[in-house]
C-alpha cells in the first residue's frame, strides 16, 4: 500500500469537512480510506466505470474542486497514469455542464 503525502491527507480531510458542512457525509469513502488507505481508496473509486454518487453530489454542492478526482489532479505524482486519466475525464465532463 502506497502512503499518501501529508498534503494529500490534509486535502482529503478538508474535502470531507467541507462536504459535511453542506450536509454530505461520504461514509463509504471514509470506510474505504480506513480499510485500504487514502491512495488505494481513491484509485479504486476513480477507476470505477460508474460515476460515483459522491462525485455528483459534490458537483451539485459546488464542491467540484474538493472531489477525489480533484485530489488526483492536484497531486498527480501520487497516482499512476490510469488514475490520472480517469480523474481527468470525469472532471472534464463535469466542467462542460
Amino acid at each position: 500500500m502506497r502512503n499518501a503525502s501529508s498534503e494529500l491527507e490534509s486535502f482529503i480531510d478538508e474535502a470531507i469537512r467541507r462536504g459535511r458542512e453542506k450536509g454530505y457525509h461520504p461514509t463509504i469513502f471514509i470506510g474505504m480510506r480506513q480499510n485500504l488507505g487514502t491512495i488505494p481508496a481513491i484509485s479504486k473509486l476513480v477507476r470505477s466505470g460508474d460515476l460515483q454518487s459522491g462525485f455528483m453530489r459534490l458537483h451539485d454542492l459546488n464542491l467540484l474542486d474538493w472531489t477525489i478526482e480533484s485530489a488526483v489532479e492536484k497531486f498527480p505524482s501520487e497516482f499512476d497514469k490510469n488514475d490520472i486519466a480517469c480523474a481527468a475525464f470525469r472532471l472534464q465532463e463535469a466542467r462542460k455542464g
